[in-house]
């Protein structure tokens, strides 16, 4: 992650990795396409390299010696979630297929990908993945919309537990309480260990949460 928003966070970076997603490149081209000296390109390149967002491979030169094209490594995603009482940080991969059920919808379209080979070679083989991926770039809209409006219920609720652990007593319960509203499940030593509290205390802490809610 840290690699990541490194590299990204950089404007000229993000412009070659825009034109190298499109199809491999070489260092001379970039820098004549995107108006930058090709010193700072290839300085740029190699600090995209040593992150492993890109890889290189040899390509013959019609004018010369071999070249190195540069094309993207790895296919992944990268969402940061910021909000009061909120940061998350999250990279996936998926650059194979994942290891999760595919929906009827899913297969539907990975048999539409399939299917163009059954078209004639050229453009008429373009128009059925335009489609898929216009069926794509709509279900991705619609579940980033849904995402947005979960974040901000969610937002809600931690601003709401920050303002009730604010008026009780006792720095370490506060902290407890804020991880465990956050945080999936009640491990004694996850908490100790993200929160740097001691096991007993933290015991003590849940022990009294339980016997407030009336829980066994």
């Amino acid at each position: 992650m840290d690699a990541v928003l490194g590299t990204v966070e950089n404007p000229i970076r993000r412009r070659i990795i825009s034109r190298i997603s499109e199809e491999p490149n070489y260092q001379l081209q970039l820098s004549k396409e995107l108006k930058i000296s090709q010193q700072l390109v290839a300085k740029h390149l190699v600090t995209m390299e040593r992150a492993g967002l890109v890889s290189t491979i040899s390509q013959d030169s019609p004018r010369g010696p071999q070249r190195k094209e540069y094309l993207l490594k790895n296919s992944f995603s990268v969402t940061v979630d910021l909000a009061p009482n909120l940061f998350r940080t999250r990279i996936f991969s998926f650059g194979a297929v994942p290891g999760i059920e595919e929906t009827d919808e899913h297969a539907q379209m990975m048999t539409q990908i399939s299917e163009v080979q059954k078209y004639p070679e050229g453009a008429a083989r373009i128009r059925p993945l335009t489609r898929v991926v216009a069926d794509v770039d709509r279900k991705l809209k619609e579940m980033e919309e849904e995402r947005a409006v979960l974040l901000y219920i969610r937002s809600l609720a931690l601003r709401e537990a920050a303002r009730i652990t604010t008026s009780l007593p006792g720095l370490d319960r506060k902290k407890a309480l804020r991880y465990l509203m956050k945080e999936d499940g009640d491990d004694i030593l996850s908490i100790c260990s993200s929160l740097g509290i001691q096991k007993q205390v933290v015991g003590d802490i849940l022990e009294e949460m339980e016997e407030e809610l009336g829980t066994d």
